[in-house]
């Protein structure tokens, strides 16, 4: 019985939210336009996150950076270097506790306190207010918080779920990142340059330092990406092409 219960809680949990996959043009990305996106950072280890700027920067591309802000806090110097840079900074929460697990009061705080993190990280006010929700899913009542404290919500459409990955699979991410790309003309490409929190994550190298908290492949997958995407006549843009017009 108990288990049945907490499998009834689970389906009516998901099917009281919303997702963050969307289709290209619901995100106004326009045909053959891909703009990359990267969760859950910024991520020191093994200088993750610098050496994906080192390569974004290489190729004159810039991305979105969903940052938690716990992460902002403990690693202010690089999401200075991101805004420097022109990278798209969004709020990723401050917490890595999933969005839809949150009631009202608490969710408010923690996407307030994530862009106070950003802010103080940047050295000026946080605008503007782009949010995505962590674990990709939020409800109703979140969308409303976010309108009231002046945010806009970035979704994506190109979602491979590394997160969960270790870098012995690099291959099969980028293979689903092209196959995803090409099936739908282009799009916000969903990656994570880091996972969860500073704690969690050390603690998840400690017991497999090769697992799926060890992000240190998705900078030369990233790179790997753009000269395959290029290839294929795919261009590597801004995202402020869909800041204004993104659902």
């Amino acid at each position: 019985m108990k288990k049945i219960l907490v499998f009834f809680y689970i389906v009516t949990l998901f099917s009281s939210c919303m997702s963050i996959n969307r289709s290209r043009e619901e995100l106004n990305v326009p045909l053959s336009y891909v703009i990359f996106s990267f969760d859950d950072g910024p991520n020191i280890h093994e200088e993750t996150t610098n050496r994906l700027l080192d390569i974004l920067e290489l190729y004159e591309i810039k991305a979105i950076f969903s940052l938690l802000g716990e992460r902002v806090d403990a690693n202010p110097q690089i999401v200075k270097r991101m805004y420097d840079e022109g990278h798209c900074i969004v709020n990723h929460g401050y917490s890595d506790k999933w969005a839809r697990g949150m009631r009202e009061a608490e969710f408010r705080e923690n996407l307030l306190r994530g862009g106070q993190a950003i802010s103080n990280a940047i050295g000026r006010e946080f605008d503007p207010k782009l949010y995505r929700p962590h674990g990709g899913y939020y409800n109703s009542k979140q969308i409303n918080i976010c309108n009231e404290e002046g945010y806009l919500i970035i979704n994506s459409n190109i979602r491979v779920y590394d997160a969960v990955l270790p870098g012995t699979k690099k291959d099969k991410v980028v293979k689903s990142v092209i196959v995803k790309v090409e099936k739908q003309g282009g799009g916000i490409v969903l990656l994570h340059d880091a996972r969860d929190s500073n704690s969690r994550m050390e603690e998840e190298l400690t017991k497999a330092p090769n697992g799926a908290f060890n992000r240190s492949w998705i900078p030369e997958t990233t790179e790997k990406l753009i000269i395959l995407l290029k290839e294929r006549g795919y261009m590597i843009g801004s995202p402020d092409i869909v800041i204004q017009n993104n659902p």
